[in-house]
């Protein structure tokens, strides 16, 4: 059928259409012979470079075709049954070609609606030297279009040639001309860091666009898919919902009209749209653009893209066997017990010890595996969310995966997914409560307040009962401060037991907590260790408050990561509302160690009691992260602070790092510049140690090879990180990796030093 209406559009002479390149050959059995038919001008065209001579930096040949009036040739997706504009690129020994770059096109209008080009219609390649190019090149570029206006032209194949010598690479006087309006090429200021997703209710098809707060260009928004699945033939409606978040309202094409195809395999028609990929326009610029139907809140959803064909890096195999991962867990464990992030929890195990080293044999050994029972529980509960995030359970519109009591589920052929390690820190609520939490304890091991003091009163057995639980929540707490921390040995094995299946990852991390708790599981099977303990006495008053200093620092340290989810640049109110919250909430505990103590009248608590309510109330209130304030119409606009997308690596610390997006990084690439990229986290103090490793003499090392240094800041929630990341067969910072322009990218090793970083960029950037 879809053959029978091309060759009866073309031969009424009704229709500007064609046929596939496949089916040219039938318009000579219709006696269709070409433009002479009809009388049809000719097109005309030339190849030209934006160099006058080459040297090593990339260039571009750009293929351009001057139309007659009336006259248009197709986009790739003629959006129509034409045929569509076609180039490639002869191989020339010597250099590495890139491309197609397509034009953006326009939409076309008459007796159908189509996309295409008028008046002239570019193609372009980027041509990058080797090191054994020659001394004199010719390219070839071989163009196939069909012109149509009332009527359609035999389709026309020919070959222009631009030749180029070696020379100082000096640009074009027409460069900049010859670039314009092609996609791919650079990057529009207002699509940079963009994100995407689509949603669809029957025939309606959205296209929801998250910006990094630039606003895009509200005239001739337009979206060009790639396979036919938009309506060319009805509007597009374009609607700006706040700073950072737009929709482009389309209908889906259901091919009920045969002369507007749809090339979405047959096993999909009839299905929602699971992604859709094309260009969008923006004024006068374009973007090439791919999106899921997945939820910017859920993990995985596409960005813009560059249609560079630059080899891309794959996701790594599992870095090492079952046996090997669990092994290194299991040391790494051990090695969480002397991590910068537990070490506030120190003061709490000594205390617990310390007052165990005068009891019994039996008491001993029920605290020590109570403070073990409650790291594995909890290595437990991190491991069923991660494997609930990996199979997708959370995420309604994702693809239903086999079901989780199913064997191919735990042995490997569930979901896959974007999975990263500490997750839980990039939630600006989690820090919050983390942030309460030290404050609070601090000050209860300073002597502000005691906890618990009323259940002194309450007999032997509650007594005992919470000294359990204590136990119990110390070993918790321990679990959820020092896993973010990727210890040394336990980076790639994360990274690499995150690729498990299921039970592999149960195994890894029950390996993980075991090696956490053998300390506590030595101490409570040999508990004559304990006499080596210091005994009980006046000096642990003493003790116990000069351990809260270390709760305060923990405190500050997490203040430090949840400011990176405040606006500061726009709302610096909001900090100053922080600190003051801060201040609040401590009166909060004051207020209740003076007035409310048992001791005291009942009047007294009573009194004291409503105050520290108050004052904790007030405090929390002013602490609230940024959405949390929106809420109660406290703040400015948290959209830029809350954004997944905007990232706080704009706000690079040291001027020599740029703020990485994939966008950002290939086009530094495509120039030929190497990159390297930090996967840092304000959270990951691993991170913050590695930063003492580029010293004067390292960053001179980076700018001697022309490397480009971009940050890829994870303190906030960022799947298009998540997704590189996922490219690198990592889950969890710090990760850093040098990207060579055609090769795959290196991973350097966790932990830096300034020796190790010459060593690594003398023997890549030599090799």
């Amino acid at each position: 059928m879809r053959n029978f209406l091309k060759a009866a559009a073309v031969s009424l002479g009704i229709f500007a259409g064609g046929a596939s390149t496949g089916e040219a050959q039938d318009f000579g059995a219709m006696n269709f012979d070409g433009a002479g038919d009809f009388g049809a001008p000719q097109a005309s065209g030339a190849s030209k470079a934006t160099v006058s001579s080459y040297h090593t930096e990339p260039f571009v040949i750009v293929t351009e075709l001057t139309l007659p009036d009336h006259w248009h040739v197709y986009y790739k997706n003629p959006g129509s049954v034409g045929l569509p504009l076609e180039a490639s690129f002869k191989e020339t020994p010597g250099f590495r070609i890139e491309g197609p770059y397509w034009q953006v096109p326009e939409l076309g209008t008459g007796l159908v609606n189509f996309y295409g080009y008028s008046g002239t219609a570019k193609m372009a390649f980027r041509v990058t030297p080797e090191k054994d190019a020659p001394a004199e090149a010719t390219f070839t570029t071989t163009m196939t279009w069909q012109m149509c206006a009332e009527q359609c032209a035999a389709p026309e194949t020919k070959n222009f040639n631009v030749t180029l010598k070696r020379g100082d690479g000096k640009a074009a006087p027409d460069a900049a001309e010859l670039e314009k309006g092609l996609v791919g090429l650079s990057t529009p200021m207002w699509a940079e860091g963009m994100q995407a997703r689509i949603s669809q209710e029957g025939k309606n098809v959205t296209l929801h666009l998250r910006t990094n707060g630039r606003p895009i260009p509200e005239n001739s928004v337009y979206f060009f898919c790639n396979e036919g699945e938009i309506n060319p033939t009805t509007p597009q409606s374009f609607k700006k919902l706040d700073d950072s978040n737009y929709e482009l309202s389309m209908q889906y094409n259901d091919t009920t009209d045969g002369l507007y195809p749809n090339n979405v395999p047959d096993a999909d028609k009839g299905k929602p749209l699971a992604s859709l990929s094309g260009i969008l326009r923006a004024g006068n610029e374009g973007v090439s653009l791919t999106a899921d139907s997945r939820p910017f809140s859920g993990g995985a959803q596409a960005g813009t893209q560059t249609s560079s064909a630059s080899p891309s890096p794959d996701a790594a195999p599992p870095l090492m066997g079952l046996g090997e991962i669990m092994f290194f867990m299991f040391i790494g464990g051990i090695i969480l017990n002397v991590m910068p992030c537990v070490f506030p929890v120190i003061g709490l195990k000594i205390m617990s010890f310390v007052q165990l080293g005068g009891g019994e044999r039996k008491k001993v050994l029920a605290h020590s595996l109570t403070f073990v029972l409650g790291i594995l529980i909890s290595f437990w509960i991190i491991t069923a969310i991660l494997i609930a995030l990996k199979a997708n359970m959370f995420d309604w519109s994702a693809p239903a995966g086999p079901g989780i009591f199913s064997s191919d589920f735990w042995l490997g052929h569930g979901a896959e997914g974007v999975v990263n390690w500490a997750f839980w820190f990039e939630n600006p609520w989690v820090n919050f409560c983390l942030l309460g939490l030290m404050l609070a304890m601090g000050l209860s091991m300073f002597g502000v307040f005691e906890i618990g003091v009323k259940a002194t009163t309450m007999g032997n057995d509650l007594q005992h009962k919470k000294g359990y639980a204590g136990s119990f929540w110390s070993g918790a707490l321990a679990t959820v401060i020092s896993t973010p921390c990727s210890a040394p040995f336990l980076g790639q094995a994360i990274g690499a037991a995150m690729l498990q299946p299921p039970l592999g990852i149960v195994l890894c991390l029950t390996m993980m907590g075991l090696g956490m708790s053998l300390p506590y599981i030595i101490l409570g099977a040999f508990p004559v260790l304990t006499k080596y303990l210091p005994k009980p006495g006046a000096w642990m008053e003493s003790f116990k408050q000069a351990m809260s200093f270390l709760m305060f620092g923990t405190a500050a340290y997490f203040l430090w990561i949840y400011m990176a989810f405040f606006d500061a640049d726009n709302h610096p109110q909001d900090i100053l509302f922080l600190f003051f919250g801060l201040v609040l909430f401590s009166i909060a505990f004051w207020v209740y160690g003076r007035w409310c103590p048992m001791y005291r009248s009942r009047k007294s608590r009573i009194t004291g009691g409503i105050f520290s309510v108050v004052f904790l109330l007030a405090g929390l209130y002013y602490m609230l992260p940024p959405q949390g304030a929106a809420w109660f119409g406290r703040g400015g606009d948290s959209g830029a602070a809350a954004s997944s997308a905007a990232s706080p690596a704009r706000h690079a610390e040291e001027s020599v790092w740029t703020p990485w997006s994939p966008e950002a990084m290939q086009a530094a690439l495509n120039e030929g510049k190497p990159v390297y990229v930090d996967f840092t986290a304000r959270w990951c103090s691993t991170c913050q140690v590695n930063k003492a490793s580029y010293t004067d003499e390292v960053l001179a090392a980076f700018k001697k090879y022309g490397i480009v240094m971009m940050k890829a800041d994870k303190t906030r929630t960022n799947p298009v990180i998540d997704q590189e990341l996922k490219n690198l067969g990592r889950t969890a910072v710090p990760v850093n990796a040098l990207y060579l322009p055609g090769k795959k990218p290196v991973v350097t090793r966790e932990l830096l030093s300034p020796s190790y970083l010459l060593e690594f960029l003398e023997k890549e950037m030599t090799r």
